[in-house]
Formats: C-alpha cells, sequence, structure tokens
C-alpha cells in the first residue's frame, strides 16, 4: 500500500473509497462486514460527514475514516496512482435543473482520475436511478481506455440508500454499472438495470 494510506489506516490492508456517503447505509455496513477492508468516505456535505464519523465512532470500526471535503478535488490531487481497490458511486446529486448540470460529479477529468488511483483489475460500482445521470456518467467513462465495463456482477449493495428508497417509490428504475481498470484495450459489454434493490455483498449510501 501506499504511504499515505497506510499513514491514515495504520495498516496495509486494500482500500475501498465510497465518493459521497450520504447517511452512511451502504459505508457503515461495508465496514462492518469486511473488517479486513479499509473504508475510506469523501463527504462534501458538513453535517453528513461529522454525523458519520460519530456513528463510526460509535461503533467502534477501526477500518473506517471520513473526510469532509470535494472528492473530485481529492481524488485528482491527492490520492496515489495505483492504491484504491474500488470505488463506490451511489445515487449522486442529480442536479436536476438543466443550469446546475455542469455540477454533476462525474466529469472527464475525474473519469480519468478514477482510473489512474485504481489497482489494476480494480472496480468503480456506479447506481442511480436519474437515467440521465447515469446515460451521461456511461458516454464519460466509455471514453476512458483503461475502463471496461464488465456485465453480471454482483452489486456491492444489499440495502436501499435513503436516496434509493424515493426513487423506488417514485416507481423509477435503478441503473447500475460496474467498470474495471485494464489498463488497456478497450472494451464495452452489457449494462445491467434493476427495479429493485439488489441482494448481494453488501448494502448502500446516502
Amino acid at each position: 500500500m501506499s504511504a499515505p494510506w497506510r499513514s491514515i489506516f495504520g495498516n496495509d490492508r486494500p482500500v475501498e473509497v465510497e465518493i459521497g456517503p450520504g447517511t452512511g447505509t451502504f459505508f457503515l455496513h461495508a465496514a462492518r462486514r469486511s473488517p479486513h477492508v479499509n473504508l475510506f468516505g469523501i463527504e462534501r456535505s458538513n453535517s453528513r460527514a461529522a454525523a458519520l464519523a460519530r456513528a463510526v465512532a460509535d461503533q467502534g470500526l477501526p477500518n473506517a475514516r471520513i473526510l469532509c471535503a470535494d472528492a473530485a478535488c481529492v481524488i485528482e490531487h491527492l490520492v496515489p496512482a495505483a492504491s484504491v481497490r474500488a470505488y463506490h458511486l451511489y445515487f449522486p446529486d442529480p442536479w436536476w435543473k438543466r443550469r446546475h448540470h455542469r455540477r454533476r460529479l462525474l466529469t472527464d477529468a475525474l473519469a480519468a482520475a478514477l482510473a489512474r488511483t485504481l489497482l489494476p483489475g480494480g472496480r468503480l460500482h456506479i447506481a442511480t436511478d436519474v437515467p440521465g445521470v447515469f446515460e451521461r456518467a456511461m458516454r464519460t467513462l466509455d471514453t476512458v481506455p483503461a475502463f471496461v465495463r464488465v456485465a453480471n456482477v454482483p452489486s456491492p449493495r444489499t440495502i436501499a440508500t435513503v436516496f434509493e428508497r424515493k426513487g423506488l417509490c417514485r416507481g423509477a428504475l435503478i441503473h447500475e454499472a460496474t467498470f474495471q481498470n485494464v489498463g488497456g484495450t478497450h472494451v464495452s459489454v452489457a449494462v445491467q438495470v434493476s427495479s429493485a434493490a439488489p441482494m448481494t455483498p453488501a448494502e448502500s449510501p446516502s
């Protein structure tokens, strides 16, 4: 493991990063379920980051850390290359108004930074209930040569987030995809779309 992660966690266990853990549904569950994995959450909201930090302390999760910061800035400028095993991006703020679309998180620069900081074979897991957000994310990630979209990958989530439940209540579909860092030729394959929270190895955030 790179020195920065070792200084943060005090060990050489694999690191997974959740971008925007929100209320921490996925983050806290994943930390409890996988004590051998270091979970690092980057949350822009001061209040949510503080609440999550308190939950991490109350639940005694030595493998979890929360940073209140802009995720794109941290990943693009501070995360070491080839040092993250997986990124989790679930139900990001859709910025509904057209004039705010430019604020949506997944830019070309961030997509390139995600590929650069993932380990070879590392994965990026994405889920959203907003078709426009999903379509833009797929277009952006499909331009990164290091990323291959992989099909039939069990979602790391097993419990719906607050925002996911709201989406399901209004009849929205849950759009999901997993990309793997292959560092070479790009090949794109099928995407998974579901209308209910997948039941597999973890949970959901926000």
